[in-house]
């Protein structure tokens, strides 16, 4: 889920730019950020727990001078949260740095072969792995790494972009899961996306800039009007402000994007196909009214994503929207939270009731239920505030599965609605009624025949790629290696 930039310019401004890309996707990751700057004297780069600041590095003296930078926020689904973890991550010998959004399925695999071959490890996160083949330890899945780190070809600096492609695509060939990618190598920009585009990655332009970011609503805070999407297997190479050139790296498969992308995880106004998300979410409740309808009053929206679908709801019920809910804008998301402690205290000050609604009969419409720990304090309070009767409508089908390419649903135990059935979720959560969009619903509503294009694993238990079924957020962390989370405001030494 974590959120990625990458900034090409002219001239040696590419840190402002690219701060302020990963500013707009900071809902797509709170542990950690980074801004990587490549300039004339190698890369320099900052990091830091905790959500970037404004205030700390809005302006433009904060970043030292370069015309390619990439930028990361963290949403940890490999590794702690640990600074060694932050990116982006550098590679001094080859000038170096690239943010990654995704999660590798045979990382542990390629890790073991690349330690083998003498490369030295410095995180315990998937991405490193992907920072090595780039570098030149290219890997040949039956034998091992054939060329060391430092001595293979790669796509640092100096490197030709003959050699860039080329090393892109056996990197490509051997890396297995979601992966969006953006690389500073020299003065040049990569952008590359898994073969499935499990993970989204788009590309905008204007005179003098080019950038690439997990969404759209970063490019258009970057002021590039002409975006497109970088194909699923697909390499574009940004220098100078400009596209140097497009790249097929990976042979065609079958598309599979994330349709939690479309439930939750993207930002109302970025756009997935040309639509904003926001306008799907209206859409998905409108559905969802037409097949699970109630007698109610109102409708009560769980702000801030479950907006949309609320409203959506409400409109083709013809019910009112109260904004009954009141939510703490300084909490962030406690879904992408690392651990149930914090998420647990995080919740009991993320709600609170804005107006009464005694005695009415209330709808509350959310976009997803997960762990249903959020939804169970939202009827909780509606209860509290007088509310005889609590609906639940949930705009997106139950989550019954765990996500192998990049988003925290890990332990089936941890999903509410895995192996139950709807009314003993409904008990759980102590509603009175609960009801889901159907996967026919949401398929026909995103335009979707029967999943086309889309990876719904964890709705179905069915993935594009082959999985071992099993999922360890640790499985690169050594046994003796801490696994907690380093205290927010931790700076990287460098």
């Amino acid at each position: 889920m974590c959120g990625i930039t990458g900034v090409s310019v002219l001239d040696e401004t590419a840190g402002q730019p690219a701060f302020d890309g990963l500013v707009t996707l900071q809902h797509r990751g709170q542990e950690s950020w980074g801004v990587a700057v490549g300039g004339p004297e190698g890369v320099r780069v900052r990091r830091a727990l905790g959500f970037a600041s404004r205030s700390e590095c809005g302006a433009p003296a904060a970043w030292p001078g370069g015309s390619v930078a990439v930028a990361h926020t963290r949403y940890s689904t490999t590794g702690a949260t640990l600074l060694e973890n932050s990116q982006p991550l550098v590679h001094e010998a080859r000038r170096m740095a690239l943010a990654h959004n995704g999660d590798l399925t045979n990382a542990a695999a390629l890790r073991a072969l690349l330690v083998r071959g003498g490369y030295g490890f410095r995180s315990t996160g998937d991405s490193e792995v992907i920072l090595a083949l780039l570098a030149g330890a290219t890997t040949n899945a039956d034998t091992g790494p054939d060329t060391e780190t430092d001595t293979g070809p790669g796509t640092g600096a100096g490197a030709g972009i003959g050699s860039i492609v080329a090393a892109v695509t056996r990197a490509v060939r051997v890396l297995r899961g979601g992966y969006a990618v953006v690389c500073a190598a020299g003065d040049r920009l990569l952008a590359f996306r898994d073969p499935h585009g499990l993970r989204p990655l788009v590309a905008g332009f204007a005179p003098g800039r080019a950038a690439a970011a997990s969404e759209t609503c970063a490019l258009d805070a970057l002021g590039c009007p002409e975006q497109r999407e970088v194909e699923p297997g697909e390499l574009l190479v940004l220098r100078d402000g400009r596209l140097e050139g497009a790249y097929r790296v990976a042979e065609p498969a079958p598309r599979a994007s994330c349709v939690f992308e479309h439930l939750y995880l993207t930002r109302q106004d970025s756009r997935i196909g040309g639509t904003r998300a926001g306008a799907t979410r209206v859409a998905f409740g409108e559905r969802l009214a037409m097949e699970s309808p109630v007698d109610a009053d109102l409708v009560v929206a769980v702000p801030a994503s479950g907006v949309p679908a609320a409203r959506g709801y409400a409109r083709a019920a013809g019910l009112p929207l109260a904004g009954t809910l009141v939510r703490d804008e300084q909490v962030g998301r406690t879904f992408i939270e690392p651990d149930r402690s914090r998420r647990e205290r995080k919740l009991r000050s993320k709600f609170s009731i804005g107006s009464p609604v005694d005695g009415a009969r209330v709808v509350v419409v959310d976009d997803s239920i997960v762990r249903g720990s959020t939804m169970r304090r939202i009827v909780a309070l509606l209860r509290e505030s007088g509310a005889s009767e609590v609906h639940v409508r949930i705009a997106s089908p139950p989550l019954v599965a765990p996500c192998h390419y990049g988003v925290d649903i890990v332990d089936t135990g941890e999903l509410v609605a895995a192996g139950r059935e709807t009314g003993e979720v409904c008990r759980i959560i102590g509603a009175t009624s609960l009801a889901h969009l159907s996967v026919a619903g949401m398929r026909h509503t995103v335009g979707s025949a029967a999943g086309e294009g889309l990876c719904e694993g964890c709705l179905t238990g069915e993935y594009p790629t082959r999985v071992d079924g099993t999922r360890d957020k640790f499985r690169l962390v050594p046994a003796q290696a801490p696994r907690h989370v380093t205290p927010p405001g931790a700076l990287h030494p460098r």
